[in-house]
């Protein structure tokens, strides 16, 4: 199925969720936790945008988070990489520990704000590793009841509704019989969640942005080619010497992983097949 397209724009607010692969743990102990959460932080110190919601389960995670300058490809590609090359480092893994590209969905806020904070934050009771989420150490409900101080939920908008840690705590445990709500997570089957009025703004948005996106890509290329010391010409031709394919993978890597663009657009801009840049990206993920 084709990649949905993404769309930026300052205060969207996307659900996110990474699986491991083949849907192995991610997780394998309180170490590897902290570690996620500590890098969770350092991105957001880095690219400064709010979390209103986490959950790290054994296999995945979702996040719920509220994006600002940075758009949602770069922060996430900051994370994984950071979180995969110390998972790498500790335990000796080698190859892909995340399957595939995270998945996100954009979000109607005024609508599914506090359902998806409350959704989240259940996550380990549906999957009965608790009976309470309050039991569960790895996510944010705690941080709502004043009971941890990482500093990771940015509480306000949640809070400005309920007013209480009392009453979110009384919130949240009213969904307890709510059940899966797969139209919820992020996946292929929709990039959007939200009304007719939401969802036409949202078009109406990718259509401006994208109509800049051809000078952007030059733009990028311009600026690693002059880098490299080659014409744009150069790196968009076939000429194969190593330091110029050093340049074009940095290219694409960058193109794809931090500017959100997908691999059929920059294959198209780099006049190649798109199976090349896929092959780029393996290798970057390999890397990591």
């Amino acid at each position: 199925m084709p990649r949905h397209p993404r769309i930026h724009a300052s205060g969207l607010l996307f659900h996110v969720m990474a699986r491991g692969n083949n849907g192995q743990k991610v997780f394998l102990g309180p170490a590897d936790y902290e570690a996620f959460l500590n890098c969770l932080r350092n991105v957001r110190n880095r690219y400064p945008h709010y979390v209103y919601a986490y959950v790290l389960m054994p296999n995945h995670f979702h996040l719920l988070m509220e994006v600002s300058d940075a758009p949602t490809a770069r922060i996430m590609q900051s994370l994984l990489t950071g979180y995969v090359r110390g998972f790498n480092r500790t335990h000796g893994h080698k190859g892909h520990l995340f399957q595939g590209r995270y998945k996100a969905i954009v979000c109607e806020r005024d609508s599914y704000l506090l359902e998806l904070v409350r959704y989240i934050h259940l996550n380990p009771v549906r999957a009965g590793l608790v009976r309470r989420p309050g039991e569960w150490k790895w996510s944010g409900h705690g941080e709502y009841l004043g009971n941890q101080r990482r500093g990771l939920i940015h509480p306000g908008p949640v809070m400005a509704e309920l007013m209480t840690p009392a009453r979110y705590e009384a919130f949240v445990r009213d969904g307890i019989r709510q059940g899966y709500r797969s139209e919820w997570h992020p996946g292929d089957h929709k990039p959007f969640l939200g009304g007719e009025g939401f969802l036409d703004g949202l078009v109406k948005e990718k259509k401006e942005t994208s109509s800049h996106r051809p000078v952007a890509m030059e733009a990028l290329c311009k600026q690693v080619a002059k880098a490299a010391g080659f014409t744009i010409e150069a790196l968009r031709g076939h000429g194969r010497s190593a330091l110029l394919v050093a340049a074009r993978h940095r290219f694409i890597r960058q193109a794809v992983l931090e500017e959100g663009y997908g691999a059929t657009k920059v294959a198209q801009f780099l006049r190649c097949h798109a199976s090349n840049v896929s092959r780029v990206l393996q290798e970057a993920a390999s890397d990591t």
